[in-house]
């Protein structure tokens, strides 16, 4: 039995705590969001010193934590457990960028666009000068920039929806965030299926940690520890 410390945040938080429970490890969560009935400690530093591992299941474009448990324990195992990132197929007209302030200097000039950048991109989306239709999945009261306007909506969603959308709002260009996997990518192929361009952004992350893309390669790998 190992004592692992699990980084949470993504959809895969619950199943890789349920996955190493179920091998007989102990296991504390450690995250902003939680499944429910999961225990949050207050100390991150003292749920480091107690781990033998840590395993890091963010969100792909939530990379603070995993950062700052690094900067922590440098000599702790860490890996990582992301969704694999979606690539294009022959006939996509997908642009990849590094980062926001890139995707919308890609942007065509006065394009009217659909953006799926997280809740924090409002204020630089507001350069862009055309209109910006910005996905906000929780309901808030907050003022949006002249250019913007947001579209809320808690999901799950589904291609036809994406594209009935798209539609009725005119939208050109759809630019997203490449969180990978299956439940975001419906206003990808929503895109695709219209034929419009995307531009997609690269999560950010460590470039000296092991990735993983399934719950039993983390077990696979807790048995090595």
């Amino acid at each position: 039995m190992k004592r692992i410390l699990v980084l949470g945040g993504a959809h895969e938080t619950e199943a890789t705590m349920a996955g190493l429970e179920t091998a007989g490890h102990s296991v504390r969560t450690y995250a902003s969001r939680l499944p429910v009935g999961a225990a949050r400690s207050d100390s991150l530093r003292a749920e480091l010193a107690w781990a033998e591992g840590v395993v890091d299941v963010t969100h792909a474009f939530d990379v603070a934590l995993g950062q700052m448990a690094h900067r922590m324990r440098p000599d702790l195992p860490s890996l990582r457990l992301a969704r694999p990132l979606w690539h294009p197929e022959p006939g996509d007209k997908w642009h990849m960028v590094s980062d926001l302030a890139e995707g919308i200097a890609t942007l065509p000039p006065a394009a009217c666009v659909f953006a799926a950048t997280g809740r924090d991109s409002v204020e630089m989306l507001a350069h862009h000068d055309g209109p910006v239709y910005v996905r906000q999945l929780q309901h808030h009261t907050r003022t949006a920039p002249p250019n913007c306007t947001f579209v809320f909506g808690s999901g799950p969603f589904d291609v036809e929806e994406e594209v009935s959308l798209f539609n009725d709002l005119n939208i050109e260009v759809v630019m997203a965030r490449n969180t990978g996997g299956a439940p975001g990518f419906p206003k990808v192929a929503a895109a695709r299926a219209l034929d419009l361009p995307v531009i997609l952004i690269a999560p950010q992350g460590r470039t000296d940690q092991m990735h993983v893309t399934r719950v039993a390669e983390v077990l696979d790998w807790v048995a090595t520890l």
